[in-house]
């Protein structure tokens, strides 16, 4: 599983739906892919991105390759509603808690 975080923070004037209108890809990834985007509590202007992608990891570096062009072009879009700069990171996944009723036995 490869996690992506994106931190971005919104241009003056621009909102949420504004970064989703340009956020949003043209065609999907070809492989399960789910992600959260939450705005911060305390600054409407922050936006966060995560992504799980479902794949193997000797596959990872060949998938960034393929989506890579689509994803120049939607980035340019996002360009214009986020200002400079953001937090990017890519993840291999861990483990997957669920902590609803509590940690997992030790």
């Amino acid at each position: 599983m490869l996690i992506s975080v994106f931190v971005r923070r919104l241009r003056e004037g621009k909102t949420y739906a504004d970064f989703r209108r340009a956020w949003l890809p043209d065609k999907g990834f070809g492989v399960p892919t789910r992600v959260v985007s939450g705005q911060r509590a305390d600054d409407d202007r922050e936006i966060i991105t995560i992504g799980f992608t479902d794949l193997p990891e000797d596959q990872m570096d060949g998938f960034l390759q393929r989506v890579g062009p689509q994803e120049e072009v939607r980035h340019d879009r996002i360009d214009e509603v986020i200002e400079p700069g953001m937090t990017r990171a890519f993840y291999i996944q861990l483990a997957d808690d669920d902590l609803t009723e509590g940690p997992a036995p030790r």
